[in-house]
């Protein structure tokens, strides 16, 4: 088995303000008019700007734990999909979730503050100084992310903080980490025992939880074996992949197969992992962004596997493994070419809002209080129009569209929804349980607990159960995503091509308009409609309009209409424009027309994107 280490504690003695005086000097910000931006993704920059921003982070890291009387928080230094010269650092609250609001605020102000003095005599005044503190922390394979993670440690040490160092973890196993640490913040949630936060403690409680869905099967269908080539984007995910293999392999010896039929059969899938660290670039022309956002097959680095390219069960990860996508090759009749086929997250979400409302459904038969748990899908304007159609007409569950980010997303699914779904379409997203899911569970067992075996109620109430061990309660979660799509398409004895069948997707387009100014473009809350400025949405309106009165097509009573929408970047001087339509022509016109409207009543600079002519996506 792959080797599983537990993290480093390092315990302080006191505060050292000289050291943290030290380190402030040594490591300055940049002069002005630099600015560093906490994002969605957290600071995220070229790595030789970091090292600031690390010690500034190990400082804010052990205000914010000692805020919450010593509840354990997290720092990850990751540039997840970014190209390998960059890195960044994202910090996780005590419930493993991503920093609350406020703190993201403080966490810029510190960053960008230059004057020594000033840090030093905030913290020498502050009652925080003096309790106790706990920060995990973890890195990704880039060669820079273990002397920055050092930068982070030296100042939390010196801030009086324990430190519990993971060393290389995915960016969700350091979220689960803290999460895992702080036990009275999970709520409902049945984990293994073991000293929290410890690697064999996630792995083996997935593989436990996934293991335990698939026993619910009855019948395990054909003789087969099945495998799952796994490309890691040559990042963090090709350390922890075979680990995880390798645990699901010695389950198999030890009985965690139950059918065998001789040798023939086998019930866990086998994961082939590709694109491992040392195969190749990190993201590079592979991973999970690289996949969805370009629709191209990943380069596959690993050497074993250049000559076997023709897998049709594929997954690609991101550098930090938290988004996942599935995909796989087909032959174009036109041109006799293989062509990708994509199952990203819009598709991910539609898989399991059906598994869960068909399990709802089938456990509300003997336990009729079941039918009263919401059930719904998050979603960004970004999700493609059949997907929503799809959800809401043919699953019959509620959708729920919400600002692009995963903070909102997420936060979304968990207020709206007893059970909530979300999945940006990048393939990066989860489940959240909330209390109503958990009592269900519980009267359920009242009602099944000696109910036959193959009672359906009975089998429904077994799946959901494992649910909340599988799924990462925390973020989003590549390698626990992996598993439970694995597992869904086994249950329902279906293939990547009949999860694709279940719908179209609505050809779409995107692009961005350079302009003077992006803050003058404004939006209604989830981004669909711009309300500043005045004209530009009814502009937006005009050109729909438009292309349907020219469109050769007809929209039939199960088509999604054509739309376009645009919001301004979070990241830089652009504003965003997505269209979608009924033929890629016409979404790459409507998409040219709504950045030729934003480059002209938005200010725009340079050239007006034109995407008529190249249909390429």
């Amino acid at each position: 088995m792959a080797k599983v280490t537990p993290p480093l504690v390092q315990k302080p003695t006191q505060p050292n303000l000289p050291e943290l005086r030290r380190l402030l000097n040594h490591y300055p910000i940049p002069a002005h008019p630099f600015i560093y931006d906490y994002g969605t993704a957290g600071f995220r920059y070229d790595h030789k700007l970091l090292p600031p921003v690390l010690v500034r982070m190990g400082i804010l890291a052990s205000l914010r734990s000692a805020s919450s009387d010593g509840e354990q928080v997290g720092i990850m230094i990751t540039a997840s999909h970014n190209p390998e010269e960059d890195n960044g650092v994202k910090l996780a609250d005590s419930n493993g979730g991503m920093m609350a609001a406020q703190w993201e605020v403080t966490a810029t102000s510190l960053a960008n503050n230059r004057s020594v003095d000033a840090v030093l005599s905030s913290l020498s005044a502050s009652n925080l100084m003096q309790k106790p503190k706990i920060v995990h922390i973890g890195i990704d394979t880039r060669i820079h992310s273990r002397p920055l993670a050092q930068r982070a440690v030296r100042a939390a040490l010196a801030m009086g903080a324990t430190v519990i160092d993971h060393g290389f973890v995915t960016t969700p196993q350091l979220h689960w980490s803290v999460m895992r640490s702080n036990p009275h913040n999970i709520s409902g949630i049945a984990i293994g025992g073991g000293a929290g936060g410890l690697e064999r403690e996630y792995l083996e409680g997935m593989a436990g939880a996934y293991i335990s869905l698939i026993r619910t099967k009855n019948f395990p269908g054909a003789l087969t074996k099945r495998q799952l080539l796994v490309d890691c984007a040559c990042g963090i995910g090709g350390l922890k992949v075979p680990i995880l293999n390798s645990i699901l392999r010695r389950c198999e010896e030890e009985g965690g197969t139950w059918w065998m039929m001789e040798g023939k059969y086998d019930a866990l899938v086998h994961l082939v992992s590709v694109n491992v660290p040392g195969d190749g670039p990190l993201n590079e022309n592979c991973g999970a962004e690289f996949v969805q956002k370009q629709q191209r097959v990943p380069t596959i680095f690993t050497e074993r596997q250049q000559q076997n390219s023709d897998e049709q069960y594929v997954a690609s990860i991101d550098g930090d493994a938290d988004r996942i996508v599935f995909h796989y090759k087909e032959n174009d009749n036109r041109n006799n070419q293989a062509s990708l086929r994509l199952l990203d997250g819009d598709k991910i979400a539609v898989l399991l809002a059906l598994f869960l409302q068909e399990e709802l459904v089938s456990l509300a038969k003997a336990v009729p209080d079941a039918s009263n748990v919401s059930c719904g899908v998050v979603q960004t304007a970004y999700a493609n129009g059949s997907s929503t159609y799809y959800l809401k007409n043919t699953v019959k569950t509620k959708v729920a569209i919400a600002k692009t980010g995963v903070k909102y997303v997420h936060a979304a699914a968990h207020s709206q929804f007893d059970i909530g779904i979300y999945f940006e379409a990048n393939g990066h997203g989860t489940v959240l349980f909330g209390p109503k899911f958990y009592q269900i569970l519980a009267l359920a067992e009242q009602h099944l607990l000696y109910a036959p075996k193959d009672n359906r109620s009975t089998i429904a109430w077994q799946r959901l159960r494992v649910l909340p061990r599988l799924i990462n309660q925390a973020v989003g979660d590549a390698l626990s995503d992996l598993l439970l799509v694995d597992a869904i398409l086994f249950l329902k004895g279906w293939t990547l091509q009949t999860w694709n069948s279940l719908y179209a997707d609505i050809p779409s387009r995107q692009c961005k308009v350079r302009v003077k100014d992006r803050s003058i473009v404004t939006t209604n809350e989830n981004e669909t409609m711009a309300t500043s400025p005045p004209s530009l949405q009814p502009a937006l309106d005009s050109a729909i309009a438009s292309l349907l009165s020219q469109s050769s097509l007809s929209l039939t009573s199960g088509d999604a209409p054509p739309r376009t929408f645009v919001r301004p970047s979070g990241t830089e001087n652009v504003v965003r424009v997505y269209a979608e339509a009924a033929t890629q022509r016409d979404a790459d016109i409507l998409a040219s027309e709504a950045a030729a409207i934003v480059y002209t009543l938005c200010d725009g600079v340079g050239t007006i994107p034109n995407l008529i002519v190249d249909s390429k996506l």
